[in-house]
């Protein structure tokens, strides 16, 4: 295993990141080339694969934020081992030695995000560590915690290194489990100068209600079909506009923890509706997924930036109905995907834990305090040998 200090003297390191999101269906693993000139960090995808979970593995990840802490104990562990075996098929699948990599960079499985005051996900860097007998870094949110921040988003410091040179008024929009969005300036010198925020529910409503829809066979709106099918409610878009995350201050960083199962589950019980409802509650939570990123550019952006150009990336961007739904919003503004400036949409969240391990060897802040209000920059992660 190589030394930290003879890896920090490299210029150039090869980094498996990690990401397995709010969604908990899968794991993304992406093998990164970072390299760094003085300032400035170049990042290039070598290979990339996405991994879905087995039923009965999503089925106990869905179990954690209530199990037992018997529970959260044991699936620190189980989760590890389940990244062992899903790393060494990428291996085989792209033909690819351990030796060819110096650095591991694991997200884990977010359990609990309190906004400014705790957050935790588990995941056992130490398995990783014996099984492949490389560094990892893991846990990088908690140190923007420990300095006052909310521990999230952390993906606005990656997008400003794979951004900034466009130089135009840029939204960088991921819209995972989660959706956040990254704005760039176009006279952005430093991360400084950007912003960044969890705007709301991504993909975590319409999951759920998919899953209603199709009686449990579906755990997604494939093409956006199911919400195709329904009508938007008007009255309950403007129920879930008026919570209370939506028209909060920034900073701002969520989970599950708000906008998860309970939120469905407030819906039908207010509104009484029933299975064939479920086709609207799709149409609608879809919809309010886009409206509440809108709002969040309308609150605290619109009267000092425009837009000049729109960058998606994450499950929903392969949503139709959402990317019909930013267009009517965000009316004239081009739309277009990471994709079309060389970086995967789906790969996106696990090469930027790779670029932030990076960061955490090479000593350079991962943290955007302008973005999660923390006190100072900090370099983020815990370092397993």
């Amino acid at each position: 295993m190589p030394s930290i200090w003879e890896l920090h003297q490299k210029t150039r390191l090869k980094i498996l990141g990690l990401m397995s999101g709010t969604s908990m269906d899968g794991l993304d693993v992406c093998l990164t080339d970072i390299s760094r000139n003085k300032n400035e960090i170049e990042v290039h995808i070598v290979k990339y694969s996405e991994y879905k979970y087995d039923a009965e593995f999503k089925k106990l990840l869905s179990r954690i934020p209530k199990g037992t802490t018997e529970t959260v104990c044991r699936m620190n562990f189980i989760i590890a081992n389940t990244y062992v075996e899903l790393i060494r098929r990428f291996f085989d699948e792209h033909g690819i030695s351990v030796d060819d990599i110096d650095l591991i960079g694991s997200h884990g499985q977010t359990v609990w995000h309190d906004h400014r005051h705790s957050t935790l996900q588990i995941g056992e860097a130490a398995v990783l560590a014996e099984a492949f007998k490389i560094p990892v870094v893991s846990d990088f949110r908690v140190r923007d915690v420990a300095a006052g921040g909310s521990g999230a988003p952390l993906a606005p410091f990656v997008d400003y290194l794979l951004f900034k040179k466009i130089h135009k008024n840029l939204m960088i929009l991921n819209i995972g489990g989660i959706a956040n969005f990254t704005f760039i300036p176009a006279s952005a010198k430093t991360t400084d100068d950007i912003y960044a925020l969890d705007t709301g529910p991504g993909n975590s409503l319409i999951d759920i209600s998919a899953e209603l829809f199709s009686g449990g066979t579906q755990t997604f709106d494939q093409d956006g079909k199911i919400a195709q099918s329904g009508t938007i409610r008007q009255d309950i878009l403007n129920y879930l506009m008026e919570r209370p995350y939506i028209g909060a201050k920034m900073p701002k960083s969520t989970g599950r923890e708000i906008f998860g199962r309970n939120v469905i589950e407030d819906i039908i019980s207010k509104f009484k509706l029933n299975s064939t409802d479920y086709g609207d509650l799709t149409a609608t939570v879809t919809r309010f997924t886009v409206e509440a990123i809108f709002y969040n550019y309308q609150q605290f952006f619109a009267n000092n930036f425009s837009i000049d150009e729109i960058i998606v990336s994450g499950g929903g961007a392969d949503n139709p109905v959402i990317i019909n739904h930013l267009e009517t919003l965000f009316a004239d503004v081009p739309i277009k995907r990471s994709d079309d400036y060389g970086i995967t949409g789906d790969a996106k969240e696990a090469l930027a834990f790779a670029v932030l391990a990076a960061a955490t060897i090479w000593e350079i802040p991962g943290n955007v305090p302008n973005v999660t209000g923390a006190r100072r920059p900090v370099v983020l992660g815990k370092i397993t040998i």
